[in-house]
């Protein structure tokens, strides 16, 4: 497996991988491409954004994509996506995704990386070194 950053002509691809990951359980989600391309385009065009792929013999099976958050002594990283083809999760592929981003960060000079998941991923980014914080996400449906 190759993992590499993500450019322009890749973005379809992803966007095909991110439909695929939140197709089935715990999310059931109807991402469609149009859709999957926006959210990650949104995301890239961040401040000092950046997207990681995972490449092998089938193409692109993984991403994980966010941007840098500034703050008032420190920058933190804003891991907005983390996501594996359905048919590979399970293969060590968000695992490899999270080390490589790690890489980054270091070269980088940030310190902290920070993500907002579901209850059912904790287990996998506890097994990976990141940890429950304090912050609770709230959120309110405008109608």
């Amino acid at each position: 497996m190759i993992i590499n950053e993500i450019t322009d002509m890749d973005i379809v691809e992803v966007s095909d991988v991110l439909v695929s990951a939140y197709k089935d359980e715990p999310w059931n989600e109807n991402w469609t491409r149009e859709r999957a391309m926006i959210r990650i385009k949104a995301i890239l065009y961040n401040y000092q954004a950046i997207g990681l792929k995972a490449n092998d013999e089938e193409g692109i099976v993984g991403a994980i994509l966010g941007f840098v958050d500034p703050y008032s002594n420190e920058d933190f990283f804003y891991v907005s996506e983390l996501f594996v083809k359905s048919e590979r999760k399970g293969q060590g592929i968000g695992t490899a995704l999270l080390n490589a981003l790690d890489k980054y960060l270091k070269v980088s000079n940030i310190q902290v990386m920070q993500l907002t998941s579901i209850q059912d991923n904790l287990k996998f980014y506890k097994q990976n070194g990141l940890k429950k914080d304090i912050v609770d996400v709230l959120y309110k449906k405008i109608n």
